[in-house]
């Protein structure tokens, strides 16, 4: 398309959006948390409440008496419970459509995600959720994308640990490298989360890991993946056979990482299909924006892994890792997983989750690093935050709702069903806000540990 019809083109889709944009902005609420009276719903609308007076909050769930008892705790008015069903896309649009932002907490997300993301984009409200399940990801892609970039609504899913740290770092680490070393090509990335003081998590997260998990041994995943691929028609630039290869990618071993004082485990959550999804989306969308000089660079090499305190107990986890992944390639071994979360996991994960006590104890920290064709050509990053599952995660996914309140124009998309490293990855300010709730990025100077031939990428 020629220059001067495109420049047209995207004076009137701002011209749309600006008066879109007026209508949103007169809404009743700012933000509306669904699935409030959840374990983690909970704690983003506590939070909300208690250190965001400023913004008009609403409480939305299927438990009217379970609803009105939060918002009194929280010191809320009645009017601001929205009772709406799931299984009702009436009323659940209509309460979604009083409010410029959902933030979408009920999970797992492959049985509960669905509707708040069709009745979101049907009320031109912009959604977040907590989601960390790659098949959803792809699913509502490839049914929504093209609602929500019609109707100039952002979906963006994984706005929670641990996708937020691992997206952000990277393209936080590519950006500083590429303005470091000039006319350099990132070749790896290599992202590890550490943990200090954790004690156990909510078995909700266990039983979306096990029921992810159990799609990806049976096809589901890949089918889904391929459906995606197929329309986006997006084809990966293949690894040049001269960029080298990282070292530190643990295999069946866990192995010694300086950096962190820690043993490395392959990390087997959602960050590698986030990080890569995020890519796959801007090389799909690059011939209407400036991501076009994507097109024939490949992505670099990924190493996703996190560490543990000691050898031993790294060799722990990989038993207990060893018995999830035999069981869960089974219906049988599933139900046995959701009905005895505890006892599969030494107590790490656990129905009412952990005590307000042992989550202040907790903190993380996220270390990535860029790496160009040797190693001296390198950038370092780190993100630190309190207890990620259930602290510094409410913070995360509030301070991401606030860019999209106050830097929605700065955002790379108007619409779509996208991840955080797609919509933020070139929006300064979702680092400031981050900063603001806790959750710290900063580049680190060096440089460390050379690069092999050793196959280890993702």
């Amino acid at each position: 398309m020629p220059t001067f019809f495109l420049r047209v083109q995207n004076k009137l889709n701002e011209i749309v959006f600006t008066s879109a944009g007026k209508e949103v902005m007169s809404r009743q609420f700012d933000i509306v948390v669904y699935g409030a009276t959840g374990f983690t719903g909970k704690r983003v609308a506590k939070y909300l409440a208690e250190t965001h007076k400023s913004l008009k909050v609403a409480l939305s769930g299927r438990s009217e008496e379970k609803l009105s008892l939060l918002a009194n705790e929280l010191g809320l008015p009645q009017e601001n419970v929205l009772v709406a069903p799931l299984d009702d896309h009436e009323i659940l649009t209509q309460a979604l459509s009083k409010s410029r932002v959902v933030l979408a907490c009920a999970g797992p997300y492959r049985h509960m995600g669905e509707e708040v993301v069709r009745a979101a984009i049907q009320a031109k409200t912009d959604y977040l959720d907590l989601c960390g399940e790659p098949q959803f990801f792809n699913d509502m892609l490839l049914k929504y994308d093209d609602d929500a970039r019609a109707n100039q609504v952002l979906v963006i899913s994984a706005c929670a640990f641990d996708c937020v740290p691992a997206e952000l770092t990277t393209k936080l680490a590519c950006k500083e490298f590429n303005s470091r070393y000039e006319n350099a090509e990132v070749t790896n990335l290599e992202v590890v989360h550490t943990f200090d003081g954790l004690e156990s998590g909510n078995a909700t997260t266990f039983h979306a890991a096990v029921d992810g998990f159990h799609a990806a041994i049976n096809g589901e995943l890949a089918s889904s993946r391929k459906k995606v691929q197929e329309k986006l028609k997006v084809v990966r630039v293949p690894i040049p056979p001269s960029w080298p290869k990282i070292a530190s990618s643990p295999n069946l071993h866990p192995i010694f990482h300086p950096d962190t004082n820690s043993y490395l485990l392959k990390f087997v959550g959602a960050d590698a299909a986030c990080i890569l999804a995020s890519d796959r989306y801007l090389r799909y969308r690059n011939d209407v924006d400036k991501y076009s000089k994507m097109k024939d660079k490949p992505h670099p090499r990924l190493s996703l892994c996190f560490g543990c305190p000691t050898k031993s107990a790294a060799y722990k986890t990989l038993a207990y890792g060893g018995v999830f992944s035999t069981l869960a390639r089974y219906k049988w071994g599933c139900d046995l997983l959701h009905d005895k979360p505890a006892l599969f996991t030494n107590g790490c994960f656990q129905d009412g989750g952990p005590t307000d006590e042992q989550l202040s104890k907790g903190s993380f920290k996220t270390y990535c690093a860029a790496y160009g064709m040797s190693k001296e050509q390198s950038v370092k990053v780190t993100c630190e935050g309190p207890e990620p599952g259930y602290v510094a995660t409410p913070r995360m996914i509030v301070a991401l709702a606030n860019t999209v309140l106050q830097n929605r124009t700065k955002i790379a998309f108007e619409g779509g069903v996208m991840l955080p490293g797609a919509a933020f990855g070139d929006c300064e300010e979702v680092y400031e806000m981050l900063e603001k709730e806790g959750v710290c990025f900063k580049v680190e100077d060096g440089s460390r540990n050379e690069l092999n031939n050793t196959d280890n990428a993702v």
